[in-house]
């Protein structure tokens, strides 16, 4: 059974591969999705292909769309963030590696959505607490997220289940 897990109400992925060294899954962006905020990964990379649909990816300022077949890479520490402008679904092979803490936190946020409480005061808090996987690059934003998270810490660590590596 594959373990599929929210990120945000237009992001959702299918855990695919899961270990230490490399974190693999099919992400489904739905039509006219959030727009994430620009942010970058301090410690991993990620690997893109889009299987289909049409992706459209805002890397360090240059806004490009891919679409089925084509494949994109983003090193760490590099600013970026990707929607679905489309009219249809868009699904990718996306890869992260090494995996660290990236499947705790992506399951710390499907927690949130489990939870309804979806607010930025609780978004905030996992940001914090994952500010080894995900920063958001505005410095703006990274005040709030250390201002807000103090406020309302993030939820205990998800264990994946039962047959899955937990990070």
């Amino acid at each position: 059974m594959t373990d599929t897990l929210t990120l945000n109400g237009s992001e959702r992925i299918a855990v695919q591969k899961s270990g230490p060294g490399r974190f693999e899954v099919q992400a489904t962006y739905q039509p006219r999705g959030e727009r994430p905020p620009m942010h970058v990964h301090p410690a991993h990379t990620e690997e893109f292909t889009v299987l289909s649909g049409v992706l459209r990816v805002d890397c360090a300022g240059s806004v490009r769309d891919y679409r089925a077949g084509e494949s994109f890479d983003i090193a760490s520490g590099v600013a970026h963030r990707m929607w679905n402008g489309g009219d249809e679904p868009a699904t990718v092979r996306w890869i992260s590696a090494p995996a660290a803490r990236v499947e705790s936190f992506f399951r710390a946020m499907d927690a949130l959505h489990r939870a309804g409480t979806t607010s930025l005061l609780s978004k905030a808090g996992v940001l914090r607490e994952y500010k080894d996987v995900m920063r958001p690059s505005s410095a703006v934003t990274r005040l709030l997220v250390n201002v807000l998270g103090a406020l309302r810490p993030a939820p205990p660590t998800v264990l994946a289940p039962a047959g899955q590596e937990a990070l």
